[in-house]
């Protein structure tokens, strides 16, 4: 079994790998750009009032056109609308939104990213070779429901939780470690960019709610 130090240098040369691959990536400067403007103030964890530094969204320009010409784009973006966000409320999944699931793996399993990830788990006995399996595999990962609370219903999913984001009784922002999703919000106004926050050489973004994104 590798090391930790060994593991962390791995992992950091597969991500390096990965973030190579993808030619799908967004360009700042070219396919979006930013505003991040002033400092955020400071707040708890859950505070509702937050100190604004910015008056201006976060995102200042996207380039949708070429975001939804993108099959795993497109596919993702199909998936932000299955979801109750509000935790304590049971998930109901259909079959339209299962079909929506499938089609958003297959066209990310597609890609050289994911030929990466698989391959390197692989390596590590952590998925089979087959890819029908390693599919299988990542739904139940990404979207089986759990329930945040003993004897609730499922109201959670990974997916949900790091994509989508969840909200806890209204004021508390959960997850939501994706851009698109993000920019997506900021556009309809349902998110209020407060500035960023610095914390152990790390910026983050603050919203309204207090919830802190990547």
């Amino acid at each position: 079994m590798a090391s930790g130090k060994a593991l962390n240098h791995e992992l950091s040369k597969l991500f390096n790998e990965m973030w190579d691959a993808d030619v799908h990536r967004f360009r700042p400067g070219k396919d979006y750009t930013i505003e991040v403007q002033g400092k955020a103030g400071p707040a708890q964890q859950g505070d509702s009032a937050v100190q604004d530094n910015a008056v201006r969204h976060l995102f200042h320009n996207v380039n949708e056109e070429r975001l939804r010409s993108i099959k795993t784009f497109a596919t993702f973006i199909s998936l932000l609308d299955n979801y109750e966000t509000s935790t304590g409320v049971a998930e109901v999944v259909t079959p339209e939104e299962i079909v929506e699931n499938n089609s958003f793996l297959d066209a990310i399993l597609a890609t050289e990213v994911m030929r990466l990830a698989h391959d390197y788990l692989l390596k590590r006995n952590l998925a089979k070779p087959n890819l029908a399996d390693f599919k299988h595999q990542l739904y139940d990962i990404w979207f089986q429901l759990y329930a945040r609370k003993e004897g609730d219903r499922p109201d959670s999913c990974g997916f949900e939780h790091v994509f989508v984001g969840e909200t806890r009784h209204g004021k508390e922002i959960l997850g939501l470690h994706n851009w698109v999703q993000f920019y997506l919000q900021e556009k309809r106004n349902q998110i209020d960019y407060k500035g960023y926050v610095v914390r152990k050489n790390k910026s983050r973004v603050r919203t309204s709610l207090g919830g802190l994104c990547k």
